[in-house]
């Protein structure tokens, strides 16, 4: 059950930053972190791009208001000028002029009328009308909202080639879409439709008429056979539309035109120009535009350079679409705002001209933005985290990390290559945001882990003290005041000789998995573990009973928890443990290559030899005078004074048996025993050796399972032969002094 858990688990977990993609991109807010931060990089990471062949801007500016002594605002130049500037650049022969103005008003009668002949001569001059939002009420929807044409003047609406809208799609910090047709003012096409429309017709148009023969033949018939009897003779606009829509009629004439065209042996131009007609056909109502660069990318001639094409060149506008309108320097309060992924980085604000020219340029390329469809991108964005995701369960941390990179680099850049050559645009922040997140969690989750590893070795406080200062970790430590508690296991030698080391792993883990929570819930620390040994140490910096009150507790606790491990385990390991009181120095041990964080000093070295005295002893709990000095509650009884194999000074040891409270639990004789080897002891003490044996001797009798009035026993026989009693009841000065049990030669000695 725990497996299937566990792998469902995982498949959640590797699922999640997928599906919350997935979900993210179908919102208002994903498509706005794609449009606003994922467009972006992509045009900076691009960069520019060469300005477009085809197309010439020329800027109504504040230079040529200034050279050319007129007013600034342009809107009251005298249009004699619009018509110098008509006469001029036709004279070599461009494509199209089309003006982002709106001529809405009638003015001074000469200059119009002459505008209007300019217009007239050429018959290739597209205007600007505009849009304007009504409401009607309606009884069934309260109003209807709807867009009325404002067209220029008669005057020069007739004069015109045609005229068109541009509306602008603005989000809320720069210019991305361009309108292709506004199909709520009645399908007209747009501005820069327009001007692309009449660019293609114009340039193939005998191409034209030969697929208007095969998708509609009465059309072909009613049309002339050269372009400039078509403007001359119809309303252009009008009849674009009709063309358009008799080679569009349904599906299948379409396939069957662009089949045509892919069959013949059309120019490459003609033909990439009649493949960009169709697939603006079925594209959108509101295409991406792509920019070529920063404000000025596009060919810009300012209006009084175009006055004078003889210093400019004689071909500068030749066969190219000629955008007029204002640049970004004329009437700015009426620019809206206007900036682009580059001109939002250098603060300059783009022209609604250079962006209609943008526009236009991106219809003769098929060079506008392709996003995928939202499918396309879910689909994407939910493989792509998941792919992230799967990759921190494959590999390592530091692995997955590196791979994740790698994988984010990989995306990038053939995100940036179908960017630049293709149009594609793949969305970027998403995934860019899911990397991020996958990184947090995963690092969140691997850091977690390490915490919960460390607590297994270190104290927090001791981890967070080492993250945050590493640089310390070679100073020597903290001088503490506390106790050590040193265990070890009986029989552990043998068990290893004669068990499996996999046998003998478990078995270890399992007994310190007894031993250690009793040392954590009384709030000491593990301070190191060799085999069947540990260290344990509760310290603080001042002195407080609590800890040792604290250690002696867990001891107890220990010997209780493990004679419930011996009596379900297979092997018996019997637990001595030996207490010490004093200073130690807590921190970390070792060189830059490995350090280990634990106590040094006597009491550690004391804590160790009063373990051993155990086994001499035939004792489990070992508790030095200064554990015990002052504490309540506790039943014990002193063993005498030894010096400790290694030591100079002896120490006073007392067994610790069990807490006052638990005592009748345990045995109702031991307060008689107690007092009674007491007195044997005193009598030791007191030197008075044979006494003092008869009364061991008299104990042993009656307790016979006490080892340490064995060792008193062995080791007062052992010592009487060298010891009188007399000398040893003699003189009172001897009796000062303790008597001392020195453990590397059990000998007893006086001081």
């Amino acid at each position: 059950m725990k497996a299937y858990l566990k792998i469902i688990n995982t498949c959640l977990s590797v699922l999640l930053i997928g599906i919350m993609g997935f979900l993210f991109c179908q919102t208002k807010a994903g498509t706005y972190l794609e449009e606003e931060f994922g467009l972006d990089w992509l045009f900076k990471l691009r960069g520019s791009l060469p300005p477009p062949p085809d197309i010439v801007i020329v800027s109504i500016d504040q230079a040529s208001a200034e050279i050319l002594r007129l007013p600034d605002d342009p809107e009251k130049w005298p249009r004699s000028f619009y018509a110098q500037l008509i006469d001029k650049i036709n004279q070599q022969a461009p494509a199209i002029l089309a003006f982002n103005i709106h001529f809405g008003e009638d003015r001074e009668a000469a200059s119009d009328q002459k505008l209007a002949n300019a217009m007239a001569v050429k018959k290739n001059v597209i205007l600007s009308n505009y849009l304007k939002q009504k409401t009607v009420p309606s009884l069934a929807e309260g109003e209807i909202r709807y867009e009325q044409v404002i067209e220029p003047i008669p005057l020069f609406n007739q004069a015109a080639l045609g005229t068109a809208p541009f509306p602008i799609p603005k989000t809320s910090s720069t210019v991305k879409e361009f309108w292709t047709y506004k199909h709520s003012a009645g399908d007209i096409p747009t501005f820069p439709v327009s001007v692309f429309q009449y660019f293609v017709i114009k340039e193939a148009y005998p191409e034209i008429l030969q697929l208007l023969e095969q998708a509609d033949p009465v059309l072909r018939a009613s049309l002339p056979n050269r372009f400039d009897q078509l403007v001359q003779k119809f309303r252009t606009i009008q009849i674009f539309h009709d063309i358009q829509t008799a080679i569009t009629k349904d599906e299948s004439s379409l396939i069957q035109m662009r089949q045509l065209i892919a069959d013949s042996q059309y120019p490459a131009k003609l033909k990439q120009l009649l493949q960009a007609w169709f697939a603006l056909m079925k594209s959108d109502e509101r295409l991406y535009l792509n920019h070529y660069g920063d404000v000025g990318a596009i060919t810009t001639v300012p209006f009084y350079q175009a006055l004078t094409t003889e210093i400019l060149g004689p071909k500068l506008f030749r066969d190219k679409i000629v955008l007029v309108g204002y640049s970004d320097s004329m009437e700015p309060e009426k620019q809206q705002g206007f900036y682009t992924a580059y001109s939002k980085t250098s603060g300059k604000v783009i022209s609604p001209i250079e962006i209609a020219a943008t526009a236009a340029a991106n219809l003769i390329d098929q060079s506008w933005l392709k996003p995928l469809s939202k499918t396309n991108q879910a689909i994407l964005i939910l493989v792509w985290g998941i792919l992230l995701s799967s990759t921190f369960r494959l590999f390592s941390y530091k692995s997955s990390v590196v791979v994740a990179f790698l994988l984010t680099a990989i995306y990038l850049g053939y995100s940036l290559l179908l960017f630049a050559s293709e149009n594609i645009w793949m969305p970027l922040a998403i995934p860019t945001l899911q990397v991020l997140c996958v990184l947090l969690w995963q690092s969140t989750t691997y850091f977690i882990k390490i915490r919960k590893v460390s607590e297994r070795y270190l104290p927090k406080e001791v981890f967070a003290i080492n993250t945050r200062n590493p640089e310390g970790m070679n100073q020597f430590g903290v001088l503490m005041q506390g106790v050590c508690m040193a265990t070890d296991a009986g029989q552990y030698t043998g068990l290893s000789e004669t068990i499996s080391p996999l046998e003998l792993h478990k078995l270890m883990n399992d007994y310190y998995g007894t031993i250690f929570p009793r040392v954590k819930s009384r709030k000491g620390m593990i301070s190191d573990v060799i085999g069947d040994a540990m260290l344990a140490v509760w310290a603080a910096q001042k002195i407080d009973t609590k800890l040792r009150l604290n250690a002696c507790h867990a001891a107890l606790e220990i010997k209780t928890a493990i004679a419930r491990f011996n009596d379900n385990c297979d092997y018996q390991l019997a637990t001595r443990m030996g207490l010490h009181f004093g200073e130690m120095r807590l921190g970390n041990v070792g060189a830059e290559e490995h350090y280990e964080y634990r106590a040094v000093g006597d009491t550690v070295n004391t804590s160790t030899r009063i373990e051993g005295l155990n086994k001499l002893l035939g004792t489990q709990i070992l508790v030095s005078e200064p554990v015990l000095n002052g504490l309540q509650g506790f039943f014990s009884r002193e063993i005498g004074t030894f010096l400790l194999k290694g030591k100079i000074q002896p120490v006073t040891i007392f067994e610790l048996i069990c807490t006052i409270d638990e005592i009748s639990n345990i045995d109702t004789n031991w307060p008689q025993f107690a007092a009674t080897f007491a007195h044997a002891l005193d009598l030791f003490k007191a030197r008075q050796w044979q006494h003092a044996l008869e009364k061991f001797r008299a104990i042993n009798e009656s307790h016979p399972h006490d080892g340490t009035t064995r060792f008193y026993i062995r080791y007062l026989e052992n010592q009487l032969f060298s010891v009188s009693e007399n000398q040893n009841s003699g003189n009172s000065q001897s009796k000062e002094h303790a008597v001392v049990i020195d453990v590397g030669n059990i000998n007893a000695f006086l001081h």
